[in-house]
């Protein structure tokens, strides 16, 4: 055994003082460790070393990176799936609600529960599990037909792909050393981005753009909806694949006392990297028994019972005197990145829709005091308001009639004839002796009319839902693309700035420019503007997430560190879920209340990161 090895990995009987500095220098959540945790990371760190960190490491992130990727992918999809699940699945404003609302309540419930599978199983193998849950129930959901069972399968799927970020860090970083792992865990988290910009190409690619398009799509038996879920679930199938012929973390199999395997894993990293030298650590350099902590137990025939002990025990652990300041810190501060980040999101959503309708009604063509008898309409009418006017022995023919309002008219001896609308009213419209065939005109149409003597006849659509034929995915699509493209490469560099700069330092300097740039909201004027400030901000608050996440690995050791990141994403998704209902109510007041609690929230998130303990020396 070489030098460095002896010196790292110490006799337990050994003083405290003879333990590297460098391994005994632990954060608050590790200061109380014994010599037991103290030597089995010293050796993971020397193991590490000579297995040496390369090409091993870097396929491992491609690997897990595409499974973070399906995570963005699952939040993203959701921008495209609520429009045209209106269409597919004949649901209102409410249902689509609940969809959104459900799938960030299984991300929640499912990052905690992953976390804690995550330490009880091994990041590899409960990872599988999550990426097979997504897998199966993402399929599932490509082929229900209604809107229960189609939200029951995306809610199954959202549980699985909520394990992917507790999981994926630990498991990559427990796989590099302590000098490298900010480098591959900023190259992970780049493809988080990845999974936006997957999704918006392959909706511009399969998916039709434009509303009246969606009406057409759905008609067929199938239609483009099902194959953009299909292809949607690439990247999942691939990470799965890819963990194949992946090793579990050698870190959690020492903690778990299974040695033996973990120096294959160092062994099989060193013939990765280094093909043509031999690894020089045997099992005689293991440490001894002593170091390992107790194996646990079988859960036996009552596993519910072992699970909900396990899910008690863990709770003690993290909210103990040596964990609780930490985790106080970095609980607060993933409900305030969470709830600014989604809220940020929702508003420039809003506000841009906003902004697009006020142009658009500004153009509105408005006709007053007419009277039109035995004439044909057989072209589209769009943004047309008809008052006081006359229609007598009129047709209108295989027509679209798009935001068109009737008020205060009468219709008389007419036909509709094959005719197609989108938020179009009949408002105090008395309308007598009239035909309505091959229509999608129904009573929620006619509001305060007068119908007297009138024939229905062939009904397009029996459903209720009065879809926006002002629906373009392609805002979606070019909305998207202006922040994926370069948070990837700002997430990138992140890793190489965190090398350089205490996690403290650029976790404070962050919040501090969100903190100032959010104070634009509320001068905000122009789409342009809004774009711009989504841009800076996402940008700003996902490296500032980055960071954190960093932290979160490096606070808590290693038998808690996937229940703790877990629990900290559940809270994450939890405020995320919160700022959406929030900030989409504040849409229609006046701006200052978004500003003042978003400026709010990021100054105190700008003081408590001034609070974060440095642990770049920790050793995990």
């Amino acid at each position: 055994m070489c030098e460095d090895s002896a010196y790292l990995v110490s006799p337990l009987e050994t003083p405290r003082s003879s333990i590297p500095e460098e391994t005994r220098r632990l954060s608050v959540g590790t200061n109380s460790t014994n010599r037991t945790g103290d030597a089995l990371v010293g050796f993971h760190e020397d193991a590490l070393s000579q297995a040496t960190v390369g090409r091993a490491q870097l396929i491992l992130a491609i690997v897990l990176g595409f499974g973070l990727a399906a995570d963005c992918i699952l939040i993203s999809i959701l921008e495209y799936i609520v429009p045209l699940s209106e269409v597919h699945l004949c649901i209102g404003d409410i249902e689509k609600q609940w969809l959104i609302s459900a799938t960030f309540l299984a991300l929640a419930g499912g990052s905690f529960s992953w976390g804690i599978l995550g330490d009880h199983l091994g990041r590899r193998r409960a990872l599988i599990s999550a990426l097979s849950v997504t897998l199966i129930f993402s399929g599932v959901a490509t082929v229900m037909p209604t809107y229960g069972t189609f939200m029951t399968a995306w809610f199954c799927a959202s549980l699985g792909i909520s394990g992917i970020f507790p999981l994926t860090f630990s498991y990559l970083a427990e796989t590099c050393s302590r000098a490298t792992r900010c480098r591959y865990l900023g190259f992970l988290h780049s493809f988080w981005p990845i999974g936006a910009i997957y999704i918006s190409i392959l909706a511009d690619f399969t998916l039709p753009m434009k509303g009246v398009e969606i009406i057409k799509d759905n008609q067929e038996h199938w239609s483009s909806w099902h194959r953009f879920l299909i292809l949607s679930i690439i990247p999942t199938l691939t990470s799965l694949v890819g963990l194949i012929w992946t090793s579990e973390s050698p870190r959690y199999l020492l903690e778990a006392s299974r040695e033996v395997e973990a120096l294959a894993v160092y062994q099989r990293l060193h013939k990765l990297n280094n093909m043509r030298t031999q690894y020089g650590m045997t099992e005689l350099e293991l440490p001894g028994r002593s170091a390992y902590r107790d194996r646990p137990t079988s859960p036996g025939k009552n596993i519910f019972k072992h699970y909900f002990t396990s899910f008690q025990e863990v709770i003690q652990r993290i909210s103990t005197p040596t964990h609780f300041r930490s985790t106080l810190l970095l609980a607060v501060l993933h409900l305030i990145f969470g709830f600014i980040y989604m809220g940020v999101s929702s508003f420039s959503v809003s506000l841009l829709k906003e902004y697009k309708n006020q142009d658009y009604f500004s153009e509105r063509t408005y006709i007053e005091h007419e009277f039109f008898t035995d004439m044909v309409f057989n072209r589209s009418k769009e943004n047309v308001e008809y008052k006081n006017t006359v229609f007598k022995n009129v047709t209108f023919y295989h027509t679209v009639l798009n935001h068109v309002l009737f008020s205060s008219c009468i219709i008389e001896d007419s036909e509709f004839n094959n005719v197609k609308t989108s938020k179009t009213y009949f408002e105090h419209v008395t309308i007598k002796n009239c035909k309505f065939i091959d229509t999608d005109l129904t009573d929620h149409h006619f509001i305060d009319s007068t119908l007297k003597n009138n024939t229905f006849i062939s009904l397009i659509s029996e459903c209720p839902v009065d879809f926006d034929y002002n629906t373009f995915l392609t805002d979606i699509y070019y909305n998207t693309l202006d922040w994926a493209d370069p948070m990837f490469l700002a997430l990138f560099l992140m890793g190489f700035i965190m090398e350089a700069l205490q996690r403290q330092k650029v976790i404070l300097c962050l919040t501090a420019l969100a903190s100032f740039t959010s104070i634009g909201m509320f001068y905000i004027t122009t789409k342009f503007g809004v774009e711009m400030f989504e841009f800076i901000m996402k940008i700003l608050l996902m490296c500032a997430v980055n960071a954190l996440t960093v932290v979160v690995i490096e606070t808590y050791p290693c038998h808690l560190r996937c229940t703790a990141h877990g629990t900290m994403r559940c809270l994450f998704h939890l405020a995320s879920l919160c700022a959406i209902n929030i900030y989409g109510s504040l849409i229609n007041v006046i701006l200052l209340f978004p500003t003042v609690i978003t400026v709010v929230m990021l100054f105190v998130a700008t003081f408590l990161s001034t609070k974060i303990q440095d642990n770049s020396k920790t050793l995990l």
